[in-house]
């Protein structure tokens, strides 16, 4: 949470970040940037990463506050 003055910049910043960079293509990436050489990510699992992602911006921030406080 560094980069955050606030716990209220944090709860309203990182579901839009979220929600702009956790994404299929961005998953897709990084996953092929750390394969064995050549191979590459399944697309099965880039469709599952997004499926798994999408709208989940506020859980992060819930899930995050959670581990994190008490």
């Amino acid at each position: 949470m560094g980069k955050y003055a606030s716990w209220a910049e944090f709860e309203k910043i990182v579901p839009t970040n979220y929600t702009e960079k956790a994404t299929p293509d961005a998953y897709r990436t990084g996953m092929n940037g750390i394969a064995p050489h050549g191979l590459k990510v399944k697309e099965g699992r880039v469709g599952h990463y997004g499926a798994g992602v999408e709208g989940k911006g506020e859980q992060v921030v819930a899930g995050y506050k959670r581990a994190m406080f008490e």
